[in-house]
C-alpha cells in the first residue's frame, strides 16, 4: 500500500549589501596679507654755537687802535682842547684886564711859559692800564638742536579666502546574493500489507 507524503527543500534568500564610504576633502587657502610700514620722518634743525671775541681793549692797551677809534678819540681830545683853550684865554684875558694888579711881574712871559706844551716835545709811550682779565671779552651763544619725529601707522591689508570643500556622497548597493526557493515533492511510500 502506498502512503504519499510531501518532502520540502527550502533555500533561504541571502541579501548582499555593499557600501562605498562618502569622501569629503577640505582645503583652506592661505589668506592674502600685505603689510607696509612707511618710514618715519625725522627733521633736525641745528643752530650752530657762536663765539664773539672782542680783544679791542687789549689792542688799545698797546696803543694799536683802529682808525675809527683814533678819530673818535681825536675828536674828543679836540673838543676838550677847544674848551680848555677858551677857558685859558678867558683867564689870560682877565689877567691882562687887571694887569695893574701884577705890578713888577712880567705877565706876558708867564703866559708864554704856560702855553708851551712840553708833552709835544718829548716822546711818551703808554702801555695802558686795562687789567688783563678785561683786555679780552667774549660772548658765547650755545648751539641749539631741535629734533622732531613724524611716525606713520602700518598699512595692513588682509584678504580672507573661503575654504574649498569637495564632497562625494557614499553609496549603498543592495543585491540578492541568493534568491529563496522552496522545493516540494510528493513522495510515495509503499507499505507491504502483509507486514
Amino acid at each position: 500500500m502506498t502512503f504519499p507524503h510531501l518532502e520540502m527543500h527550502q533555500v533561504f534568500g541571502k541579501i548582499a549589501v555593499s557600501t562605498q564610504n562618502a569622501v569629503q576633502t577640505m582645503r583652506q587657502p592661505k589668506a592674502d596679507q600685505s603689510i607696509q610700514q612707511p618710514k618715519a620722518e625725522m627733521t633736525i634743525e641745528r643752530q650752530p654755537a657762536k663765539v664773539a671775541i672782542d680783544q679791542s681793549a687789549g689792542w688799545h692797551n698797546l696803543d694799536l687802535k683802529s682808525a675809527r677809534v683814533r678819530i673818535a678819540e681825536a675828536a674828543e681830545a679836540g673838543k676838550q682842547a677847544v674848551l680848555d683853550g677858551i677857558s685859558r684865554h678867558a683867564q689870560e684875558g682877565d689877567e691882562l684886564l687887571h694887569i695893574e694888579r701884577n705890578k713888577g711881574k712880567n705877565l706876558f712871559a708867564k703866559q708864554a711859559a704856560n702855553n708851551v706844551d712840553l708833552a709835544v716835545i718829548g716822546t711818551h709811550y703808554n702801555t695802558g692800564n686795562t687789567p688783563a682779565s678785561e683786555a679780552v671779552s667774549y660772548e658765547v651763544t650755545p648751539a641749539q638742536l631741535q629734533i622732531s619725529w613724524q611716525t606713520h601707522a602700518p598699512i595692513i591689508e588682509a584678504g580672507v579666502r573661503a575654504p574649498e570643500l569637495t564632497y562625494q556622497p557614499g553609496q549603498v548597493n543592495v543585491s540578492m546574493q541568493q534568491y529563496p526557493s522552496l522545493d516540494i515533492q510528493a513522495v510515495g511510500i509503499f507499505v507491504d500489507e502483509k507486514g
